[in-house]
């Protein structure tokens, strides 16, 4: 009992803190991506469309340094520099574009090599190239490692290549599970490269395996568009909700063990927990949701037999909130 009344407390200052970020993010970003896409939408040629600007703006630009930036500052226990906050608003604003190369542009790999390579406006082919050359440039110049950014750039790539067999339909669980994890890993070490050098080994493992995570519940969240593209995740192939479940809490765990490995102070590993746990329970509470379905088809989780609304987990709804709360009441820190 006393565990919860614990957890609960710290929530109010956990919330600002969070509430704090994304509005100074907002103004940030006025100052630096918005004039950039509003640049480059007077001479839109047609390959960037107002969903691919609301991406930047609404959601990576956005969380990228508001959440994930603000949550590695807690582990640290000092302050965003601006030189980060440039460097991940930027790296930010480059991820939607840079997985669309993939997902929708069917861009040649050796000319998206070209443009991590060696960026500049020249080697643009159209609107949608030229912001991300335009975005990864100014990356680029508030980072102190260049070649390490573009190492990790090339990670990311590797792990977009590999997803693209997620539409084989003879792709097996072990298989999906690698992609899942290694997608997410190398993704989180992407945007983490640019805050300076790792303290320890176990700091590289925990981000590593938080990314890991993140992308899991990415993928339950997404799971009724995943489905209709054809994409084969851990989410749209399993059968038991419950094998997910263990899975989740095996990545949730290891990453929690990982935090508790690194070197950093003990007061700001627990703050980071109790910060990016809003974050993972969201999973948790998806689960939950997508049990609900699996009991309506005689306890096996059937996805052909769901509606949009049965598969999609709204967390604005008030359950959700309580549920999350739930969750997180019961968590010793």
């Amino acid at each position: 009992m006393r565990s919860y009344f614990d957890n609960y407390s710290i929530l109010p200052g956990l919330f600002w803190a969070l509430v704090k970020g994304l509005k100074y993010q907002k103004r940030f970003m006025q100052k630096s991506v918005i004039p950039e896409i509003e640049a480059l939408r007077k001479q839109n040629d047609g390959s960037l469309s107002e969903a691919d600007f609301q991406k930047i703006t609404d959601y990576y630009a956005y969380a990228v340094p508001a959440i994930l930036g603000e949550a590695f500052c807690m582990l640290r226990g000092e302050p965003m520099t601006l030189r980060e906050r440039n460097a991940l608003t930027f790296l930010g604003a480059t991820t939607g574009l840079f997985d669309d190369f993939f997902d929708e542009k069917r861009t040649e790999e050796q000319h998206i090599k070209a443009l991590i390579d060696s960026p500049f406006e020249g080697l643009a082919r159209n609107s949608h190239e030229l912001l991300f050359v335009r975005f990864f440039i100014k990356a680029l110049e508030n980072t102190d490692d260049i070649d390490e950014l573009k190492r990790h750039c090339y990670l990311v790539f590797d792990a977009q290549v590999l997803s693209k067999k997620q539409t084989n339909e003879s792709l097996s669980k072990e298989e999906i599970t690698q992609i899942t994890l290694q997608k997410g890993g190398v993704s989180l070490l992407f945007y983490r490269c640019v805050m300076g050098p790792y303290t320890s080994e176990n700091e590289l493992s925990m981000v590593h395996n938080l990314g890991s995570v993140f992308q899991l519940e990415n993928d339950l969240f997404d799971i009724y568009k995943d489905y209709l593209g054809g994409i084969r995740t851990l989410a749209t192939t399993e059968t038991k909700i419950n094998n997910l479940r263990e899975v989740y809490f095996k990545l949730m765990n290891e990453t929690f063990s990982s935090v508790r490995q690194t070197t950093y102070e003990s007061k700001d590993k627990k703050r980071f927990l109790q910060f990016i746990s809003l974050i993972l329970f969201r999973g948790l509470v998806c689960l939950d949701w997508l049990e609900k379905s699996e009991q309506r088809t005689q306890g096996v989780f059937s996805i052909g037999q769901y509606s949009r609304k049965d598969l999609i987990c709204d967390m604005e709804k008030a359950s959700s909130v309580v549920q999350l709360l739930h969750y997180y009441g019961r968590t010793k820190f």
